[in-house]
């Protein structure tokens, strides 16, 4: 199971080739329809079925996976992800709510969810058309929590230990972050904490956190007009020398070097 963060506010897709996709956690909405074709689904703990016309709705922090039970040429599911700043209607009750049933059948979709998504296909991801998604989001999501038999999230039973993990470091990867730390929040060993990195995520723990904040560190200098230094701190990390290192490690160039070879290029507008 891994956390995932796409660099789009918005994203939507028309996937035409089965998908095998593994369990993983990511705090945007996502709606899934099978237009042709169908696929097994695991959200939370309950797999489901989704077949020709069905929707999926996972909410924020929810683990799920895909399994295309179709084949090629036999398989469309039209895929939207938004982030929850696009939905400020919205966005307390994505964060404090869970639908006991994630799985919308054709014949109890509103033709409402159908003409948004046909429009927000149809929209080009720009800022100048950030008000026109986020409506067509919202009607969307006014028709399928109709559906949803939505309940508090503090009734849910207790998630994986491993997905709540990864859902406290994405939401704190910022601050003074430290194996024992995390370890100590959950009550449990480093040592356990260690293993079910090593065990379960196949990545040591440091690895990981460094890996959320180097993908931050690259948004901050395609995005921002901050300095150096200022971007290590944003990042977590209170040394630049340890920032500098550890970046170019990973991407082969420093933060300076990765900042004057992108500063032309066009970049997917985000919002946090």
């Amino acid at each position: 199971m891994f956390y995932e963060k796409k660099e789009e506010y918005f994203f939507a897709v028309k996937e035409y080739n089965p998908l095998q996709y593994p369990l993983h956690v990511h705090q945007y909405i996502e709606y899934v329809r099978a237009e042709k074709g169908f696929l097994e689904m695991q959200i939370g703990k309950e797999t489901y079925l989704i077949q020709e016309g069905d929707v999926a709705v996972i909410f924020p922090n929810v683990t799920h996976d895909y399994h295309t039970l179709s084949t090629t040429g036999n398989t469309q599911l039209n895929i939207i992800n938004g982030y929850l700043d696009l939905l400020p209607l919205h966005k307390k009750l994505l964060l404090s709510k869970y639908p006991l049933t994630p799985v919308i059948r054709k014949e109890d979709l509103h033709e409402d969810v159908l003409f948004a998504e046909k429009r927000l296909f149809e929209i080009k991801a720009k800022e100048e058309h950030l008000p026109l998604i986020s409506s067509f989001l919202s009607l969307m999501l006014c028709q399928l929590c109709a559906n949803l038999q939505l309940t508090d999230y503090q009734n849910q039973p207790p998630q994986d230990l491993v997905c709540e993990i990864i859902a406290y470091i994405a939401s704190h990867f910022q601050e003074e972050l430290t194996l024992t730390s995390v370890a100590n929040h959950f009550g449990i060993g480093k040592y356990h904490l260690s293993r079910i990195f090593s065990n379960v995520l196949g990545i040591h723990f440091t690895a990981y956190l460094n890996a959320l904040r180097m993908n931050y560190a690259k948004h901050l200098l395609h995005n921002s007009d901050m300095n150096i230094t200022t971007i290590a701190i944003e990042c977590g990390y209170h040394n630049q020398q340890t920032f500098n290192r550890i970046f170019k490690e990973r991407n082969k160039c420093t933060p300076k070097e990765y900042k004057k070879s992108n500063f032309s290029e066009n970049v997917p507008i985000i919002i946090h």
